[in-house]
């Protein structure tokens, strides 16, 4: 099923079209709800199956792509702000502050608190937990994910974030392991053994790295 595709599921519609400045994304996205985005004959099929992309971000700044060149980094300092030269209004200043992942997130977790609360709640096509989904506090949040525009022009997005915890989780794993491998190797019986043999003894000559760190996934 799409919509779970949380590593390296393909994108099932042959036609789709990679958007985006990079291979990996920074988005914000949500599940296709048809009584909230709609759907004509004209829609993907399976559209319900998908994140849609709600924008694409900047990695570094957090600010929206298509507005990033028009943005303004606006100088709080109390000198600046009270001093005769142009300043823009506080209306121009949230116009560009608005722009920011963070400012989108929070208008779309409070909307989807307000959708989750709802009264008349329509049961979601295929995803039969959907409400409990929308519900979770960290349902619109930043993920890395691959874009595409479908045949039918809609924007979806694959969500790659998964793959950054696995590797987040294994790292650390991995790092632990290397310490205590390090602090054997600090034992004045393997330092001997070193030096007498050139190699260190069987129980620490293996030092974990990143190489391989993910083989067991395979």
């Amino acid at each position: 099923m799409s919509l779970l595709n949380q590593s390296t599921n393909p994108i099932p519609t042959i036609n789709a079209t990679k958007i985006g400045k990079t291979k990996y994304n920074l988005v914000l996205c949500e599940l296709h709800y048809s009584p909230i985005h709609g759907k004509t004959y004209d829609s993907c099929p399976n559209i319900e199956e998908h994140y849609l992309i709600i924008e694409m971000f900047d990695g570094i700044s957090g600010i929206i792509l298509d507005d990033l060149e028009n943005y303004v980094e606006y100088d709080t300092d109390p000198e600046y702000i009270n001093s005769d030269s142009d300043y823009e209004s506080d209306e121009e200043i949230n116009e560009n502050m608005i722009t920011h992942i963070s400012n989108i997130q929070m208008l779309y977790v409070t909307e989807y608190a307000e959708i989750s609360s709802a009264q008349n709640y329509i049961p979601h096509k295929t995803i039969r937990n959907y409400h409990n989904i929308i519900r979770r506090p960290n349902y619109i949040r930043p993920e890395i994910a691959e874009c595409f525009e479908l045949p039918t022009l809609e924007h979806i997005a694959i969500i790659k974030t998964i793959w950054l915890k696995i590797i987040q989780r294994k790292w650390k794993a991995v790092f632990a392991a290397r310490k205590i491998i390090i602090q054997m190797r600090y034992s004045p019986s393997s330092l001997v053994i070193r030096q007498l043999t050139g190699i260190w003894p069987k129980d620490c000559q293996i030092l974990p790295g990143i190489k391989g760190m993910l083989s067991n996934l395979l």
